[in-house]
């Protein structure tokens, strides 16, 4: 700021510093909780965008932990860049990150079930298959044993009557 410039001027220009300092306030604020997600998120072969699962260091990430509840203040609240928004803005993106993730594993459950049943009728079928082979089987045998038989009743009869017609000498 100049001297010698008139108090209109550097009120506009008091209030153009502080308009930038609030849009980069607010850019930072909705980027906050993004940052902690960043490169957290893939794109599969199908071209869905998928989470990846974060490891987790903090003492608060074991099932049995219980979370410390910070004092709230009013001015903490009413704070656009205060702890409390900041975490308003985090668990906001961490639920949407979670059930972006649930849908996803459910796409996945329909993938496996899919997989599942698909290897359960080529199981089935291939059941079916030696099933019918061997009934196939079972039946050419038996055929194939009354076959034997009519043709060993045919060579009997075949035989008696040889026999019988033959002449014997004496």
């Amino acid at each position: 700021m100049s001297l010698f410039k008139s108090q209109a001027e550097r009120n506009r220009e008091l209030i153009n510093n502080l308009y930038t300092k609030i849009k980069r306030l607010e850019q930072d604020k909705n980027r906050m909780a993004g940052e902690v997600f960043a490169g957290g998120t893939t794109i599969n072969e199908q071209l869905n965008e998928r989470n990846q699962p974060l490891a987790l260091v903090s003492p608060e990430a074991s099932g049995t932990a219980v979370p410390v509840l910070p004092q709230l203040s009013g001015a903490g609240v009413l704070n656009t860049v205060g702890p409390e928004q900041t975490a308003r803005v985090y668990n906001s993106q961490q639920y949407r990150d979670l059930l972006n993730s649930s849908r996803r594993f459910k796409e996945d459950d329909f993938l496996i079930g899919e997989k599942f049943r698909k290897n359960e009728m080529a199981r089935q079928n291939e059941m079916l298959q030696r099933r019918q082979r061997v009934a196939t089987q079972a039946t050419l045998l038996q055929q194939g044993q009354l076959g034997a038989q009519s043709m060993a009743q045919q060579s009997m009869g075949n035989i008696g009557s040889v026999l019988a017609s033959t002449p014997t000498y004496q």
